[in-house]
């Protein structure tokens, strides 16, 4: 009987094409984690602007590092005949750069606007790059994302963290 996540033997060239996506987003993870590594950062009594960008850089990389590896290891996907054809086979091919350009935005948002316009601002591509596309609903998402950013900020996070800009 074979082993449930055993892969079929394959040249390392395979393994490494397999790969190439997760050690992509690793390298993107280590660019925003140099960005991120200029803005200060603490913990403690109080929380740096640059605390949340480098936590979303260091999970980036771990995430990329982590696919990279189980890619490797499965070797590449083997896709059912007829995947990804016919209408709407490429109504979200923006969807990984929206994500992608999201953490971005409030990585490099947040010291000057503070969270809650960082997560506005970032909540608008992402709820695009996710397939959201009527101005209502896209409004409602942001909102929702905005209040729940508002709501944890006020009852979770120390009264130093930066919600708002400094005047």
């Amino acid at each position: 009987m074979p082993r449930p996540f055993a892969a079929p033997s394959l040249p390392f060239s395979a393994r490494l094409r397999a790969a190439v996506p997760g050690l992509a987003l690793t390298a993107m993870g280590a660019g925003m984690a140099m960005v991120a590594a200029g803005q200060p950062a603490w913990f403690g009594a109080d929380v740096g602007p640059g605390l949340m960008a480098r936590l979303v850089a260091t999970g980036v990389i771990v995430l990329g590092a982590l696919w990279a590896l189980w890619s490797a290891l499965m070797g590449p996907a083997r896709a059912e005949a007829g995947c990804a054809t016919g209408d709407g086979a490429d109504a979200q091919r923006f969807s990984a750069p929206a994500l992608l350009g999201a953490v971005l935005i409030f990585a490099l948002v947040v010291p000057w606007l503070g969270m809650v316009a960082a997560v506005a601002l970032a909540a608008v591509p992402a709820a695009l790059g996710a397939g959201e596309r009527e101005p209502r609903a896209l409004a409602l998402t942001v909102g929702l994302l905005v209040a729940l950013t508002i709501a944890v900020g006020l009852t979770v996070l120390p009264p130093t963290a930066p919600l708002w800009p400094e005047l």
